[in-house]
């Protein structure tokens, strides 16, 4: 028997999963590729070669990859069980989900991970040849499906009391939000919170309808709030991984961390409701239900559309995503730096050699920040913008390393109808690329954290909404000259005495974020030439102001 190393991706998980403003799809979709990946895959896979008389050893399975080591007698049984593995994943996805796979032979004295360097060289190709869409053979006339208008409709579905045209695959993904209640991510976080009543019940009862009821909680009315994040320099980390029992610690030790980091602070900023929740009454179970009406609404404000490997998609009112992306992002950190210490020698000692144990692992996020009714894909679209120049700015600060970037955070609060994409709204109206920009972001960690307290010192002070709006406007003046000017003439306009101290208020809350000199400017670096820069905060200030709970309320 041979061995080989076999690898497993499958590309397009974003548009399979959020190729629809549908909630119930969104969370069926997902709940059905966790559950392909992390359970049917080993367990088909292992069929498969057995039959051939092969062996399969599961490195890791999420995230939507998997990595196997397997005795078989040659390549081709290999590949032959990845292609009866890629026909179920076309079954049970209406063929809207590839399952792509490479395998490369480790031999005997071949170190491992130039096994697994191949078998992704020859996945990347793969996946370079597959690009285009798979055609889907149609009659000349048909209907749309009414979620994804790409595909055709191949039969009416009743979901609720709407009769809906839908495709093959939007119709597994809405029967999948009901058939895996159990081992749906948000069952999995209020399984943790130890809340009187059956947590599958509860789950179905507390899980929002519709990012609607969502942004019904947010203080600014109809608001939400698209956290993604994504793990800093995971991929030089994988490549090096140098043995199958070091790639399995440190897949679970990503995994885990992430999932419980996303839990906690799930917990965290939703405190306020879950307190409510532990003193109320234990409620009767309420009687199983045929027809999916799971997404039948509650009071809990948040939800978790994908999470696994070192991703994660959360919603939630808009004054709750940037606490939830700090307290995440601090909590994941903490938890890979404490672990580590669990983990077995040849693990640790990958760690150490890389400066990483006493450092812990990081990541970063895109916040977006818009109404409820805003296309889903677009606002999505701007969060991973966001996603990535925080990890660029994590990219070339000054404390990186090779293995090790800090966390930041980028957010932005879209306004009107303005342009989503970021590169215009940073250089048009925030200026970024001049010598004096009117933001800071992105920001990383410790002064995200300052921020929210100089927003907080802002809040005490309870200048009226008119005042800030005429500030904020003051210091996205194009001329930097006028901006300046303006932005004094309103600080003179406000009140000072012992019972409104709104312009010492202002005053603290710049000057949390750095020295202020002259106002409203002060010292920045531009993250792209690391030259020195007159800038400003206070746009930043004012929309923090908004975007971040007082802390009575936090």
């Amino acid at each position: 028997m041979a061995r080989f190393v076999l690898v497993l991706d499958t590309p397009g998980i974003k548009q399979f999963v959020f190729g629809t403003d549908a909630l119930a799809e969104v969370r069926g979709a997902s709940a059905l590729l966790d559950r392909l990946n992390r359970n049917d895959t080993p367990e088909i896979l292992g069929k498969l070669l057995s039959e051939q008389g092969g062996r399969l050893d599961k490195v890791f399975a999420n995230g939507g990859a998997a990595q196997f080591l397997v005795e078989a007698s040659d390549r081709a049984s290999v590949l032959a069980a990845a292609d009866g593995l890629a026909a179920y994943y076309a079954e049970q996805t209406g063929g809207e989900a590839r399952l792509l796979a490479a395998v490369a032979a480790w031999e005997p004295d071949q170190p491992y991970e130039t096994a697994v360097q191949m078998a992704h060289l020859e996945l990347q190709l793969r996946r370079h040849r597959g690009l285009a869409r798979p055609s889907i053979p149609i009659l000349p006339l048909v209907q749309e499906c009414e979620s994804t208008s790409h595909l055709p409709a191949r039969g009416i579905v009743n979901w609720g009391s709407e009769r809906l045209l839908l495709s093959d695959a939007s119709r597994l993904k809405r029967e999948e939000s009901v058939a895996a209640r159990r081992g749906m991510l948000w069952t999995g976080w209020i399984e943790t919170l130890n809340l009187p009543g059956d947590a599958a019940n509860l789950a179905r009862r507390l899980r929002p309808k519709d990012t609607m009821a969502i942004g019904a909680k947010a203080a600014r009315k109809g608001y939400i709030g698209l956290v993604y994040a994504d793990g800093n320099a995971m991929g030089r980390l994988v490549q090096e991984l140098d043995s199958p029992d070091v790639c399995r610690a440190f897949s679970e030790l990503v995994d885990g961390s992430l999932r419980d980091a996303c839990y906690q602070a799930l917990s965290h900023v939703l405190d306020k409701y879950l307190n409510t929740l532990r003193c109320s009454p234990s409620e009767p179970e309420p009687p199983d239900e045929q027809e999916p009406v799971a997404d039948n609404g509650g009071p809990l404000p948040a939800d978790i559309l994908l999470l696994g490997g070192d991703d994660l998609l959360v919603v939630l009112p808009a004054d709750r995503a940037l606490e939830f992306a700090l307290k995440v992002s601090d909590t994941f950190t903490n938890l890979t730096k404490d672990r580590q210490a669990k983990l077995p020698a040849p693990a640790r000692e990958f760690f150490a050699r890389r400066g990483l144990l006493d450092r812990g692992l990081t990541i970063s996020c895109g916040v977006a920040i818009g109404p409820a009714r805003y296309p889903f894909y677009l606002l999505l679209d701007l969060a991973e913008e966001l996603l990535q120049s925080a990890k660029a700015a994590g990219s070339r600060d000054d404390q990186r390393t090779d293995y090790w970037a800090p966390s930041y955070i980028d957010f932005h609060q879209l306004a009107g109808s303005e342009s989503p994409e970021l590169g215009v709204i940073r250089s048009e109206d925030y200026h970024v690329g001049t010598d004096q920009p009117r933001t800071l972001r992105p920001y990383r960690n410790d002064r995200l954290s300052r921020l929210r307290d100089a927003a907080r010192r802002l809040q005490e002070a309870s200048i009226p909404g008119s005042k800030l709006h005429d500030l904020f406007e003051a210091a996205l003046e194009p001329r930097p000259v006028l901006a300046e000017l303006r932005a004094r003439e309103l600080f003179g306009r406000l009140k000072q005495d012992p019972n409104h101290p709104e312009r010492e208020a202002l005053w603290d809350s710049l000057s949390i974020l750095d020295s202020v000199s002259p106002y409203p400017w002060t010292t920045a670096v531009q993250h792209v030439d690391k030259a020195s820069v007159r800038a400003t905060a206070l746009a930043d200030l004012i929309e923090a102001y908004e975007l971040f709970s007082s802390e009575e309320d936090a």
